[in-house]
């Protein structure tokens, strides 16, 4: 897969499944039905994406973005802290230092490499290369690495790390794009990262406005009404609730604020109220009931928000296997 051929609405799709859930809520909330109809068909067929499209895509990504960020105020820190807040620090780490690579600071690249893998490709290079590609790593990434290369030329490799005094920078960097290159060669195709398909898509609608959601979903219904119902029995929602157990109900009731409990349930049918309620002891039953009462009118966005976090922590609860959620149509025997 050459990222030459990629169009700009898959791109514009891989880019949003590696940010956090958060932000790829609030950037489809800025995209028109048709923009959000083209990504959600992308998403859903992607499958096995090699990690150096994913990285050449969000190359492209921080590349453009920087050159605008530099005719605004706050320039390239502000650009900076954007990253920060868009994406994990794992994930910022990374897209910063590919764009300190595009800038030409020799070393970046190497420095995210796995020490493992790294040694593996320079393990034929000469020592003194050794040497100098270890030297910009950290002492921890520098020392897993030296201990996977062969134990020949271990001990000369420290050595020639210990005399090095001054790293010649222009050198590093052909060192670095020639390494670059074998890594992108030889693991491009084997590698891959998960990032489409019908769980993630469930995923994102999971989070998504309920308006929304249910807009997406009518649409796909009408156009593949299979893969419609598909990514239906994946979702979780907080109605689906009521079909917890009682003993599932207590467990995660533990796990949320009673402020959360009660926004939730100002949204809520009877009996999700009455489900509830039921779980809990008399007098935190009447003491949510009274806050209910006296609580006023309250943003519908708050209400879905609420029930949207509890369905998120039932959902962890599933994959720790504290709770069982059933989706409704299931058996029990």
């Amino acid at each position: 897969m050459n990222v030459e051929d990629l169009s700009g609405v898959r791109k514009a799709a891989i880019l949003l499944l590696t940010m956090d859930d958060d932000v790829t809520k609030e950037v489809m909330k800025n995209l028109d039905e048709q923009e959000i109809e083209a990504i959600g068909k992308e998403i859903t067929n992607l499958k096995l994406i090699p990690d150096h499209v994913v990285h050449r895509v969000q190359e492209e990504f921080m590349t453009k973005v920087s050159r605008k960020s530099k005719n605004v105020v706050g320039g390239e820190s502000k650009f900076r802290l954007l990253v920060k807040k868009s994406f994990d620090e794992e994930k910022a780490e990374i897209l910063l230092g590919n764009l300190d690579t595009k800038k030409g600071v020799p070393g970046e690249f190497l420095k995210r490499c796995d020490p493992r893998v790294l040694a593996n490709v320079i393990r034929e290079e000469h020592p003194q290369t050794m040497a100098l590609v270890l030297s910009v790593l950290g002492t921890k990434k520098a020392g897993d690495a030296i201990s996977c290369l062969p134990e020949r030329v271990q001990t000369e490799v420290v050595v020639r790390m210990a005399h090095l005094e001054k790293v010649e920078l222009k050198i590093l960097a052909e060192v670095e794009s020639v390494i670059r290159e074998q890594l992108e060669s030889t693991m491009g195709g084997a590698e891959g990262k998960q990032l489409g398909g019908v769980e993630v898509v469930a995923s994102i609608l999971n989070q998504m406005d309920r308006t929304l959601e249910s807009e997406l979903l009518g649409k796909l219904e009408e156009t593949n009404p299979e893969l419609a119902e598909r990514i239906r029995q994946l979702m979780f929602t907080f109605e689906d609730l009521a079909n917890l157990d009682d003993r599932s109900i207590q467990v995660l009731l533990k796990e949320i604020s009673s402020e959360d409990v009660g926004l939730a349930l100002k949204g809520a049918s009877d009996s999700m109220k009455e489900k509830i309620f039921s779980n809990m002891s008399e007098r935190a039953a009447a003491m949510l009931k009274e806050d209910l009462e006296a609580m006023g009118p309250v943003r519908l966005s708050d209400v879905e928000k609420a029930q949207v976090k509890i369905a998120m922590i039932a959902k962890k609860l599933e994959s720790e296997g504290k709770i069982f959620l059933s989706r409704g149509s299931e058996e029990f025997i």
